[in-house]
């Protein structure tokens, strides 16, 4: 089987994944009045961890819901069932399956699929970025025309000061933000060229692991605010740009407000 080949089985199963996502679901909190687990997302999470390790027998998983198994293989998935379960639970229609192969811990494929608004993106290493099989790539916008996409870290209200110290300032400089809850799609949308900018404080590996493949392979930037690499086995404070430029200016704004990391 070709690398190709291989993707396009990936994209299969992540496109199949979606039709758990049915408004019959039960619904459950983790901790908080945010922080929300449906039996849809257990439903997509078991489905995709089943039809994947068929594609590749013996690989390891870092999943939101059920964590851990396998650590330290070659072959990793990181799983995301449902970004943006709060926008699922009320029927905002802002929500997408992603799912990251990544080798060693590096980047190789990423797949994300919104079924609301039937879009699927897929990119693999070295090999481009596309949105149900056509080629995307991101805007050539400068900072001051750049739509900068954040939140105020709802898991983490403690942190809701310094967010919104650095979405003052972005915003002073661009030309405007939004905020549509999910990460998966506001980094989708960045690859695709809509928007220009993306900054969380305190992001979970699943949140980021597939789109940023996508990012990248679409001519993008990611990073870690902090750290030299993005490291998949915590929470990090996350951004992403259009170009290198953007996401250092991006970077100098956040390290203004918040020299010292602030999650772990």
């Amino acid at each position: 089987m070709t690398d190709r080949e291989f993707q396009q089985n990936i994209e299969e199963v992540v496109r199949e994944a979606a039709s758990f996502m049915t408004r019959d679901f039960t619904v459950e909190s983790k901790g908080s009045i945010a922080n929300q687990v449906t039996s849809s997302d257990v439903a997509v999470e078991s489905f995709l961890k089943e039809q994947l390790e068929r594609l590749l027998p013996g690989s390891g998983f870092i999943a939101e819901e059920s964590g851990k198994e396998h650590a330290g293989t070659e072959y990793t998935w990181i799983i995301d069932p449902i970004d943006g379960t709060a926008n699922y639970v009320r029927d905002l229609a802002r929500s997408a399956v992603s799912v990251g192969l990544y080798r060693s811990m590096e980047p190789f494929i990423g797949v994300t699929y919104d079924p609301y608004r039937g879009e699927l993106f897929s990119a693999r290493k070295g090999a481009g970025a596309a949105c149900n099989g056509k080629a995307v790539h991101v805007s050539d916008r400068d900072f001051a025309h750049s739509l900068f996409c954040t939140s105020l870290s709802c898991y983490k209200k403690e942190l809701a000061h310094i967010n919104a110290q650095i979405l003052e300032k972005v915003y002073a400089k661009s030309d405007d933000f939004r905020r549509f809850g999910s990460a998966v799609i506001e980094l989708t949308a960045l690859a695709a060229g809509r928007v220009e900018l993306f900054s969380e404080i305190s992001l979970s590996p699943w949140d980021h692991a597939a789109a940023r493949v996508i990012v990248e392979e679409a001519g993008g930037c990611v990073a870690s605010v902090y750290e030299d690499y993005v490291d998949y086995g915590k929470q990090i404070s996350f951004i992403a740009a259009n170009n290198k430029e953007n996401l250092e200016q991006l970077r100098d704004i956040i390290l203004s407000v918040a020299p010292d990391p602030v999650t772990e």
